[in-house]
């Protein structure tokens, strides 16, 4: 019996395609699932989203928007000589702002208008008995540089430019008969600074003591006040 020489070609052929298919197919038929893709590499986006919020960002310091507000006062003069012309302890009112800085610290320009009780002082020796009447005003412009201490407390140091008006009145009335008056105001303009201690009451109210340390006066005299105060913030 003779066989085709073409299907004797033919049948090892097909038999090496066979094998050949299933050494590459085996794995997969084998485990009975399609061959999957590889996973994709996260870039660099992707890691940054998936990232918490707090590991992306740096801690920074909240600064707030400026208020504004009033201040009340009681002022006493606390050196000799401007307890003489001042006389009884004055009334303090006027404005501030309050800026938060970095770090707690605070900026608290103020503008500050100052009206004491005044005095009269008498002097009987003839032959010219006569009468001094003064009375202390004070403006001042200047700011405050407040130091958190912990809780409500803040220290600080104010620094300003005082202007001292002296306003007198001179009656002189001679023992001979008749009388004189003479008045006038006379006005200096001082550098005045003190430390200042603030308490926070809540958040529209501030109690704070300071004292201001200036001079006036045409001999450049010392003029210390201590004040115990009210700031409300609206």
């Amino acid at each position: 019996m003779r066989t085709d020489p073409s299907a004797e070609a033919f049948l090892p052929a097909a038999t090496r395609m066979v094998l050949l298919a299933l050494a590459l197919g085996s794995p997969l038929l084998s485990e009975g699932r399609e061959p999957e893709a590889p996973a994709p590499t996260p870039s660099r986006e992707m890691l940054s989203v998936a990232q918490p919020a707090e590991a992306s960002q740096s801690p920074s310091y909240r600064r707030t928007l400026p208020t504004f507000g009033v201040q009340l006062g009681l002022v006493s003069p606390t050196n000799g000589g401007l307890r003489v012309a001042a006389g009884a302890p004055g009334l303090a009112l006027g404005l501030h702002g309050n800026w938060t800085l970095l770090r707690g610290l605070r900026l608290r320009p103020r503008l500050d208008y100052t009206v004491f009780g005044g005095e009269t002082r008498t002097s009987t020796a003839a032959p010219l008995p006569q009468s001094l009447e003064t009375k202390v005003a004070s403006l001042a412009l200047g700011v405050d540089l407040l130091m958190p201490l912990g809780g409500r407390w803040a220290l600080g140091l104010g620094v300003s430019e005082v202007r001292w008006s002296v306003a007198s009145t001179n009656s002189v009335t001679p023992t001979l008969g008749g009388s004189m008056t003479l008045a006038g105001t006379s006005h200096w303009t001082r550098l005045g600074l003190g430390p200042v201690l603030s308490f926070q009451v809540h958040e529209h109210l501030d109690v704070e003591g300071r004292v201001l340390s200036s001079h006036y006066g045409h001999q450049n005299q010392p003029a210390t006040t201590a004040t115990l105060g009210l700031l409300w913030r609206f």
